[in-house]
């Protein structure tokens, strides 16, 4: 009780003075209030401009997220990387968290190129050595997703597993046998009355399934993996959203994937797999508010036309942009133009596979943002030619 009182004391006699203060000088005391805050606003302004961590760590230590009601993440002393390997016209990323585990989201190329399929196993062998996979994920069916995602799981032990929330049910007899082979209580957690017929999505499924003490997950609602320094947020279809999809068209087929959002040191990472005008508006509905402020997006669909929409793009407000393709390697024209040009229209620094090879993206401990590109040789950031231009000029 004496302290509590002491405090009161000493509270009134703050109060006193001031009133004091100003009685006796009211002109002088509000330019000396003025002045004191001036000088916390710029103090303040100079800590999060020049000290990043700083910064982060009073707003971890006082419960404050600048822009989302998550919480805040701790400020990280390793290195985030993520990999976006060029496979041709496909997707392959590899994340490596900055505690030592790591994700492999898609491995694929739209041909099957035997030498990509090596070379891509290969280059995740030089920086996956314990023979070990925290996460893999699945975002779609598509074989320019998929493909080598089966010899990724007979190559590493698999802790978690993502996956579409969809059966195989393929036509081939031998891969039948061996899907409706598979233990009953993992088939079972796939009720989506959609299957898929493909002999690769098949193969992907029973490895999947076989895969020994590995955690099944389909891809249904929001889930997050998440420390304290850095959080992967994804966003799904819903089991509403399964229950009223008719997977009967690639767009839709594509609309599947996941949107995830990758967040370490201030800096946030887009994920999209296929995605495109379907999900897109579901994300930004999911995520609410008029703005989520982020970094640099893996553009969904390989530069799709139908993909990274101008609301979409509006709403997380990347400065980079990653495309995972080959122009001349498709015939869809991926990737479009028109979509480069929304790019371009935001200012939006953009690299691509094709011409700059693999693409390895770092946030470092100060949380600042690199990128360093296997193709030195190209003007980095500023790549606005698609592949109909490209096809055009021959």
């Amino acid at each position: 009780m004496a302290e509590r009182n002491s405090n009161k004391t000493t509270q009134s006699t703050a109060k006193k003075a001031v009133k004091k203060a100003y009685k006796k000088n009211p002109k002088a005391f509000i330019i000396t209030a003025v002045a004191v805050v001036l000088v916390i606003a710029i103090a303040l302004t100079v800590i999060y401009f020049a000290f990043p961590a700083t910064w982060n760590n009073i707003m971890a230590m006082i419960g404050v997220d600048k822009e989302d009601n998550k919480g805040s993440l701790a400020w990280g002393e390793g290195e985030l990387q993520v990999h976006f390997i060029n496979v041709g016209q496909g997707d392959c990323i590899l994340i490596l968290f900055p505690d030592g585990k790591d994700m492999l989201i898609d491995s694929a190329n739209f041909n099957n190129d035997g030498e990509i399929r090596e070379a891509t196993l290969d280059y995740l062998d030089t920086y996956v050595t314990d023979g070990q996979l925290d996460y893999l994920m699945l975002t779609h069916g598509d074989s320019d997703h998929v493909y080598f995602v089966d010899e990724v799981l007979e190559a590493y032990d698999v802790d978690t597993i993502y996956m579409p929330f969809i059966k195989a049910e393929p036509n081939n007899e031998d891969l039948a046998t061996a899907v409706n082979n598979l233990p009953k209580d993992k088939l079972d957690m796939f009720t989506d009355k959609d299957t898929l017929t493909t002999n690769v999505y098949a193969e992907f499924f029973i490895a999947a399934l076989s895969e020994p003490d590995a955690i099944i997950k389909p891809n249904i609602g929001e889930f997050s993996i998440e420390t304290e320094t850095y959080r992967l947020d994804f966003y799904c279809y819903s089991e509403e959203d399964w229950e009223n999809s008719n997977l009967n068209s690639a767009e839709k087929k594509n609309a599947i994937s996941p949107i995830g959002v990758l967040e370490y040191n201030g800096k946030r990472i887009v994920l999209t797999g296929d995605s495109n005008e379907i999900n897109e508006p579901k994300f930004i509905d999911k995520v609410g508010g008029t703005i989520y402020d982020c970094d640099v997006l893996k553009v969904g669909h390989h530069g799709s036309e139908t993909s990274s929409t101008a609301e979409f793009l509006d709403f997380i407000k990347c400065e980079y942009a990653v495309i995972s393709c080959n122009a001349s390697g498709n015939t869809f024209e991926h990737p479009r133009q028109a979509t480069l040009d929304r790019f371009e229209e935001r200012n939006m620094a953009v690299y691509r596979t094709d011409l700059h090879g693999t693409i390895v993206l770092v946030v470092n401990s100060t949380g600042a943002l690199s990128f360093a590109t296997q193709n030195t040789n190209v003007d980095n950031g500023k790549i606005f030619v698609g592949a109909d231009t490209l096809k055009n000029q021959g």
